[in-house]
């Protein structure tokens, strides 16, 4: 079980690899004008807002391995139209891919904690697996762009492979888990909305400051690419920044069996919001693509010890039929972060001309997240004998 989740997260890790770090290069290589790169991520923000929870409900009642086959097979044509090379074609698949990428991590993340019993050190040992294929992808892409013939088509066309591939992947095991009846439906009732309120209305505070902290970490995704290309850095520079702070990602995972029963996952989730401050002011700053890259280290163990302990507590406050729908409203948050950043980002671009200021300014939201969500941080469903767990 644990090798098919590993493979699983190799290849939703591969598949981001390959294109996240390229896209809004690839948007304004086609004429984009870089003042619309943040307005252009902020629609997608809320197309990923609105699928995200749509997904999980989905998921909850038709099967989570069903669904996201369904999701890598409506994402691979998605991501070829990255591959187009003209703006218009370009970002109606930028916002495509939005759609149907928001599938991919809730999906996945709900299917891998209810095969592992909910514990976070079992998924933070498979969760190597999608930083594992990020690095990789995002590597072989960039080298890809910079030294072969397929050039600027090799994000789009890589990603749509890989998602066909992914999709083979998990269909294999559709059978015997239609036959076998485990992990199909888990028989979620009521409205998509109706769930998607209940969740934040439990969790209004952890929520708001998982935003800010999500809007730290996800700009370097919207903004890293064009800070390369800012400072005179190519497709190959791109890629190794983006794998650069992925990198530390894997032995960050690792250590999590032994980091959280010591620290604590509230204690570990304001560490890592103040990582990520400091990678973000760091790359911001830098006078160049190698110190860019070198900053970006940081960035690795920080999203790595935010994300498992945030994950990890909404997730234990849910029901059992409800944990796709609480993994999709972790990844809306997310959402909710980019959408935070690309907002601010058109007014502080105007102003100032560079995306440096973008980076500064979110990176500084990380502390103050924390300490928000720390004040609404969910407490852990009653067990069946009635303990807190």
């Amino acid at each position: 079980m644990i090798l098919r989740l590993l493979v699983l997260f190799l290849l939703r890790g591969s598949i981001y690899g390959a294109i996240v770090p390229f896209a809004a290069v690839l948007l304004i290589q086609a004429g984009l004008p870089l003042a619309l790169v943040g307005p252009l991520a902020a629609a997608a923000a809320v197309i990923t807002l609105v699928s995200a929870p749509t997904w999980g409900q989905l998921g909850d009642r038709q099967g989570r391995r069903r669904m996201l086959v369904v999701a890598f097979l409506v994402g691979a044509p998605a991501a070829a139209g990255h591959a187009a090379g003209v703006l218009v074609p370009l970002v109606v698949a930028y916002l495509a891919w939005a759609a149907a990428s928001a599938a991919f991590i809730p999906l996945a993340d709900s299917l891998a904690l209810a095969r592992l019993g909910g514990s976070r050190s079992r998924y933070s040992r498979v969760r190597v697996g999608a930083s594992t294929g990020f690095i990789i992808a995002a590597l072989v892409v960039g080298a890809a762009i910079s030294f072969t013939a397929a050039g600027w088509m090799a994000p789009g066309i890589s990603a749509a492979v890989l998602c066909v591939g992914a999709a083979a992947v998990v269909a294999a095991r559709l059978g015997n888990e239609l036959r076998s009846g485990s992990g199909v439906a888990a028989g979620a009732g009521g409205s998509l909305f109706g769930s998607v309120r209940a969740g934040v209305a439990r969790h209004p505070g952890f929520l708001v400051g998982l935003i800010l902290v999500f809007a730290a970490a996800n700009a370097p995704s919207i903004f890293t690419g064009p800070r390369v290309a800012e400072l005179g850095g190519s497709g190959w520079e791109i890629g190794l920044a983006t794998a650069a702070g992925t990198l530390v990602e894997v032995p960050a995972f690792l250590v999590l069996p032994w980091l959280l029963p010591l620290v604590g996952g509230r204690r570990l989730f304001v560490v890592a919001a103040m990582l990520l401050a400091v990678s973000g002011v760091l790359a911001a700053i830098a006078p160049t693509p190698a110190m860019l890259i070198a900053a970006r280290l940081l960035f690795g163990a920080g999203y790595a010890w935010m994300v498992i302990p945030s994950l990890g507590a909404i997730s234990g406050a849910a029901p059992p039929d409800g944990q796709a729908g609480a993994a999709a409203l972790h990844f809306a948050s997310s959402a909710a972060g980019s959408l935070v950043v690309a907002l601010l980002g058109l007014p502080v671009l105007g102003l100032t001309g560079s995306v440096s200021a973008i980076l500064i300014v979110a990176a500084l939201a990380a502390p103050v997240g924390a300490g928000v969500a720390l004040r609404g941080w969910p407490a852990a469903r009653a067990t069946r004998a009635g303990t807190a767990g």
